[in-house]
């Protein structure tokens, strides 16, 4: 899938420091340094898809090969211990990535026929999904299947107290749509849908999680499409009142000049806020900062 290019301006939260601005990484600018412990954009993580397995081992604690997609034939490893339906302590080595079954059942003939040096007649290859990428280690809260938003998400977190679940739909007419729900702690009670609606030729939607205080989060959406710069949709969530406590859209046009939207700790205080501000400087043009239980408009620096 195609990411946002080097030109599409966006504040986010790639770049030096664990959390950063999307801007400042596509427009090639190093970023202003946040308070934060990590990196919560889903581009960063492994995420639920038809893959090939062509064999495995104990996870024995050395480098795992990630994936490559200029060589989608090439082996690469999958950690089970961060995949909902893998074996724990066991490492996967996998060819290819799929989010279509058919085009997976292709590669796997491909394999089987052709390809046998990549295993072994003890490990015959089979297509297969590990389900949902558990981007928290550990999970205090209970993942429950029964639940029919657990299943098929792309990955799962644990914060504050709730399950973040992310998924996204197959195109249709067009347009796919990328979907982050708040699910309570013992995986049943579905609180929040957060969703956005993006053209198939942006390829993909990527999502930033950004904690506010305890229960209240900040969701960034943001994709490229082809001559249409970047789009930006923010929703501010309190997950324990399940209510929208602020909505924002915006497209970054590109150029140094322009105005972009995005979510910055601008005053260094660990709480986030947010901003729009000029692409090339950084300099905040207009700013929410979160006050009194709620988003007020204050006087930029």
């Amino acid at each position: 899938m195609r990411t946002p290019n080097k030109h599409a301006t966006s504040r986010s939260m790639f770049g030096l420091s664990l959390l950063t601005s999307a801007v400042s990484f596509l427009l090639g600018v190093a970023p202003a340094p946040v308070h934060a412990e990590e990196r919560l954009c889903d581009s960063e993580w492994g995420e639920q898809g038809l893959s090939i397995q062509v064999g495995e081992r104990k996870n024995d604690g050395q480098p795992l090969k990630s994936y490559d997609p200029a060589n989608p034939f090439e082996p690469y490893d999958l950690p089970g211990d961060r995949y909902l339906f893998a074996r724990k302590g066991i490492t996967y080595r996998t060819v290819g990535r799929f989010t279509d079954k058919q085009e997976g059942e292709e590669a796997l003939k491909k394999v089987y026929e052709e390809m046998t040096y990549l295993y072994t007649g003890a490990y015959p290859p089979y297509l297969a999904s590990l389900g949902p990428y558990l981007v928290s280690e550990t999970f205090s809260c209970k993942v429950d299947g029964n639940n029919p938003v657990i299943n098929p998400s792309s990955w799962l977190m644990e914060k504050d107290k709730v399950i973040l679940a992310g998924a996204t739909t197959a195109c249709v007419r067009g347009r796919l749509t990328k979907k982050l729900t708040v699910v309570s702690c013992d995986g049943k009670k579905n609180l929040i849908t957060d969703s956005v609606s993006a053209p198939c030729d942006a390829g993909r939607v990527t999502t930033c999680i950004h904690p506010v205080t305890p229960g209240v989060f900040i969701f960034e959406h943001f994709y490229s499409s082809p001559g249409g710069g970047t789009s930006v949709n923010l929703r501010a969530y309190d997950t324990s009142k399940k209510k929208k406590l602020k909505s924002m859209d915006w497209v970054n046009e590109g150029g140094p000049e322009a105005e972009v939207l995005g979510v910055e700790d601008v005053d260094k205080d660990g709480v986030p806020e947010i901003v729009r501000s000029v692409a090339e400087s950084g300099k905040p043009t207009s700013m929410f900062k979160w006050k009194s239980g709620k988003f007020i408009e204050v006087k930029t620096p």
